[in-house]
């Protein structure tokens, strides 16, 4: 019995009884405590220094969405020296937007109910210049002699005699411009052919083709309008039919 009271106890051994509250009981989970000491002395407080970055600025456009500035901004980093800008450049396609809308607009909106002038702004762009002309408006020009604003055949004539002062993109475009003008070609035989075929027509509107009021010849060519419809004249009896078709 003294023996067996004696026992020496090996780790991992539990010496009491669990089950009971005795206040000498012991457990030994042989876990041995560590301490580690790391020394840093790099800036960080303990830790790895950041990488340096140079980060540009945020450049917001002057004037809010209504702006034709365009914001830019630029950042390099060359180990621990950085450099960053920021600036704004013009975009000169939205300035001619909004010129030719100021000058196009009515007066009513705030506008200078300038049309002419507006189309004038826009035609500035080789785009719009060729979009005008494949539609049949050729952008406007002045003649310096008379001071008239030439517009469509006259307009195209003028662009021939130096196409490029007046076309704007010719450089660019040179081999479109030429065959769309035809330059270099005389086209007088054509334009008088032409001419000819359009005066040979009738160039009455389809209201007058239909109209069934009585026209005089003046002597000068010009024409009067007698007031007596269809039938109705002085030399012919009336109709006597009710509701006739005229």
């Amino acid at each position: 019995m003294v023996l067996w009271w004696t026992a020496i106890v090996y780790a991992n051994d539990v010496t009491g009884d669990f089950s009971n509250n005795y206040q000498d009981s012991t457990v030994d989970s042989n876990n041995s405590a560590k301490t580690t000491t790391n020394n840093y002395n790099a800036t960080g407080a303990g830790s790895a220094a950041p990488v340096m970055s140079a980060i540009a600025p945020t450049m917001m456009g002057g004037g809010g969405n209504d702006s034709c500035l365009l914001p830019t901004t630029n950042g390099i980093q060359i180990s621990a020296i950085g450099f960053s800008t920021g600036n704004m450049r013009q975009d000169a396609a939205c300035n001619r937007r909004k010129n030719a809308r100021l000058l196009g607009a009515p007066q009513q909106v705030g506008g200078l109910g300038l049309q002419v002038s507006a189309i004038s702004v826009l035609c500035d762009s080789p785009e719009v210049f060729k979009a005008m002309i494949l539609a049949s408006t050729p952008c406007p020009i002045v003649d310096v002699v008379t001071s008239k604003l030439l517009m469509g055949s006259k307009a195209v004539d003028k662009y021939r005699e130096n196409p490029d002062a007046f076309i704007v993109g010719y450089a660019s475009n040179k081999s479109f411009w030429d065959s769309l003008l035809r330059l270099g070609e005389d086209l007088t035989d054509e334009v008088n052919k032409a001419k000819a075929t359009t005066n040979s027509r009738d160039t009455r509107s389809i209201s007058e083709q239909f109209r069934s009021t009585r026209r005089r010849v003046q002597p000068d060519r010009s024409t009067e309008n007698n007031g007596v419809e269809g039938d109705n004249r002085p030399d012919q009896q009336p109709s006597t039919g009710v509701g006739s078709a005229r």
